[in-house]
């Protein structure tokens, strides 16, 4: 909401209410101010606030029972002066910050209105003002069931305004038969004949009969609100558990991650977190930093300013909802905007492996629902990141070489033949080389000095290729090299690069025998290929480049690179 529109807000208020009490008083003036009824009823007004339940976006208080009794028994002007100190408590409850101060004029000019509605409704329709005891419903039935259908709508009217002109957006209208609607007409209908009840049992027993419906009438409260934070609890835990289920399905960690940040904010108030993982527990890990209005800055992590730490040490969540609660890292990476914020260890058979934190600007913002929420979304989100770690683990041991760390034959088939398959293909270019005497290294100097020298190979390759193209152990000594978009002039230079690099700097062996390190000369014979000029299909370009490798190059007294063609 802007500035300028809550200003306005605070005008209207100021403007309004006074205007709004005087014209009141002028038209229905107290009666029976016996001032042990007006405690008393004044009592059941904040008891009823105290019970009040949120659904959705909307506040539910149950002030419609009570406030028809209250109209018949003072008259207008006490209701609406009830319903206004019960709403002025009410938002004391809420704490609410200079940000959210706005409500308290908002709440206030939509009970006004109201009371005042419901209450002329009551008039217009012929309702009594002294209404006989005993025929009171029967006499008053219209202006009575008019009073509750007054106040129904004049609610879903305040609350149209106000979403639509104050916040301007219509996806947060409530529409007709959303669930906010719902629960008003439901709490509506039920608080209909307690509010008969209670204004008749009054007229009748007096302040005694007041009690014997004002305890069934808070009851009542309490029961809505009860079944109503039920209903929450099992619809957020579904959420909840599709959350996980999503998470776990999910096999990469940077996915997992983007989904929870994704899905976690509708379930709760989310503008700042992060994820710390203890793989070491003396060197944790800060694997994601979350900000909703992203401003890219990184703020850098120290344990020791971090909840995470107490949390992965007690394997306890933790909610902080004050200054002396907060973290100077959370503060941080929130620009001290952090009101509260909740913290939740990560369980993975039966072991605290993470700290999974959240915080938001809303004061007081995180309940024990949330706790529980958000420690079985951290155990599925612990699952889910053990199940991308093993994934990624197997991923790779399938696709790369245990000795080099290469790409294997299986991989560079795989991708050789998915370049094939595009329609559009482009230029690709391949090298094969081969290890010139590689035999008589290992019968000289033994498997493990070969393997040494493989994986040697295989630490220039990776440094003079880069990313470029790719580089796979093709098999045994030999090597090849994948280059999208690279020609075949281009492939060839590479290919003589790679040589030299090889050729012009020895290779270091161990003699275990000798106890010494011995340097050797290591020469490689290589072979390029280029499609679609060469080849079009992935296993005669490799024939091409093998062809040259050994006609070209072993042939002709190896320690070169040929061309196919």
């Amino acid at each position: 909401m802007t500035l300028s529109r809550k200003k306005i807000l605070w005008i209207l208020w100021i403007l309004i209410t006074p205007t709004a009490f005087a014209v009141l008083y002028m038209n229905d003036p107290p009666r029976n101010m016996a001032v042990a009824s007006l405690v008393t009823v004044a009592f059941v007004y904040l008891i009823t606030v105290f019970f009040s339940f949120k659904v959705g976006r909307t506040d539910i208080i149950l002030l419609q029972g009570i406030g028809l009794a209250a109209l018949l028994i003072f008259g207008l002007f006490i209701q609406a002066l009830l319903t206004e100190l019960a709403i002025t408590v009410y938002l004391f409850t809420q704490r609410l910050n200079w940000a959210d101060s706005y409500r308290i004029p908002l709440n206030m000019l939509m009970f006004l209105g109201m009371s005042i509605t419901e209450g002329a409704v009551y008039y217009l329709l012929g309702g009594e003002v002294h209404p006989d005891k005993l025929h009171f419903l029967l006499n008053n039935a219209v202006p009575v069931f008019g009073f509750y259908l007054a106040s129904y709508i004049t609610n879903e009217i305040l609350l149209y305004v106000f979403r639509r002109w104050l916040i301007g957006s219509p996806s947060q209208l409530v529409k007709p038969f959303e669930k906010d609607s719902v629960w008003e007409i439901v709490a509506t209908v039920m608080m209909m004949p307690m509010g008969v009840a209670f204004y008749t049992l009054y007229a009748i027993k007096g302040l005694s009969g007041m009690f014997l419906i004002a305890v069934p009438m808070v009851a009542l409260s309490i029961i809505i609100r009860l079944f109503n934070s039920s209903q929450q609890m099992s619809e957020y835990l579904q959420r909840v558990n599709y959350l996980g289920q999503k998470l776990t399905e999910a096999l990469s960690a940077d996915h997992i991650i983007e989904l929870l940040l994704k899905e976690l904010p509708s379930m709760l108030d989310v503008d700042y977190g992060y994820i710390v993982l203890y793989d070491v527990p003396d060197q944790p890990r800060l694997i994601c930093q979350y900000r909703k209005e992203n401003d890219g800055i990184f703020v850098p992590y120290q344990i020791k300013a971090d909840v995470s730490f107490d949390v992965y040490h007690s394997g306890k969540a933790t909610i902080g909802s004050r200054k002396k609660d907060m973290y100077p890292y959370i503060k941080a990476l929130s620009q001290n905007k952090v009101r509260s914020f909740l913290s939740v260890p990560m369980f993975y058979q039966g072991k605290v492996i993470g700290v999974l934190t959240f915080g938001t600007s809303v004061k007081s913002g995180y309940s024990k629902t949330h706790r529980i929420g958000l420690e079985i979304v951290g155990n599925f989100l612990a699952i889910a990141l053990r199940n991308a770690h093993s994934f990624e683990i197997t991923k790779k041991e399938s696709e790369h070489c245990p000795l080099t760390g290469l790409y294997n034959y299986r991989y560079l088939i795989a991708v050789l033949n998915k370049r094939f398959e595009m329609s559009d293909q482009q230029t690709l270019s391949i090298i094969m080389f081969d290890i010139d005497n590689f035999k008589q290294i290992n019968d000289q100097y033994g498997h493990q000095n070969g393997n040494d020298v493989l994986i040697g190979v295989a630490n220039r390759l990776l440094r003079v290729v880069g990313h470029r193209g790719m580089s796979v152990r093709y098999g045994g000594e030999e090597f090849t090299i994948v280059l999208p978009n690279v020609s075949c002039h281009d492939c060839f230079a590479l290919a003589e690069k790679i040589r030299q690099s090889i050729a012009d700097e020895p290779f270091m062996i161990y003699l275990d025998q000798e106890h010494r390190y011995k340097s050797i000369d290591v020469t490689i014979s290589v072979g390029t290929a280029t499609a679609p000029q060469d080849a079009d299909e992935p296993f005669e370009l490799i024939r091409k480049a093998d062809h040259a490798m050994y006609s070209g190059a072993k042939r002709m007294g190896k320690n070169r690179v040929s061309r196919y063609g």
